[in-house]
């Protein structure tokens, strides 16, 4: 995918789950600072997400309704981000979701999120998917105007935790893929 010249995006394999989780833990630590206490963010493990990552690749091999990208540096093939998706978690009927989508700090701005994004739409209308939605953290206010930006309007509101602490999470809406 993509014609970048410091970034790329590919197609996850399992190898990446080491990659993935890494970049989560640092983009999770950079992202949610001053949204999430400090304490939340640095008793998060990597060992338990490489785990959870080489869980949900190997369920992504078996169901070909899970899509999963990595963004890397092409230099030196470090993951620097990544975007998993597929049907909606809430059963709405006929749509997409976006699961996650994370980049470490020195990758944001270049594009990648766009990209990436991109490709899950088109893969989504292939798929018979003609609308998407995305949970983003009330707080995240970066990540909140990127989504307004790409023409996301604002749905509704779910009470959640992460790791204990209650958040509230903000839907963002694409009607027409």
């Amino acid at each position: 995918f993509g014609g970048m010249s410091r970034f790329a995006i590919r197609h996850a394999t399992p190898d990446d789950a080491a990659g993935v989780a890494r970049a989560q833990l640092e983009s999770w630590r950079s992202s949610y600072r001053g949204i999430l206490p400090d304490a939340v963010l640095e008793k998060l493990d990597l060992r338990r997400w490489i785990e959870s990552r080489r869980r949900i690749a190997a369920q992504s091999r078996r169901d070909r309704e899970l899509l999963q990208l990595v963004a890397y540096d092409v230099s030196h093939g470090d993951i620097v981000g990544f975007c998993d998706a597929g049907p909606s978690r809430r059963n709405v009927a006929m749509a997409g979701e976006v699961y996650a989508l994370y980049l470490v700090q020195h990758a944001k701005r270049h594009g990648l999120g766009s990209e990436m994004l991109d490709i899950v739409t088109s893969w989504l209308r292939t798929r018979g998917r003609p609308s998407m939605i995305i949970w983003v953290l009330e707080g995240n206010h970066h990540a909140r105007r990127f989504y307004e930006a790409r023409g996301g309007r604002l749905g509704p509101t779910f009470q959640s935790q992460v790791h204990g602490y209650p958040v509230l999470e903000r839907a963002y809406l694409w009607d027409h893929l």
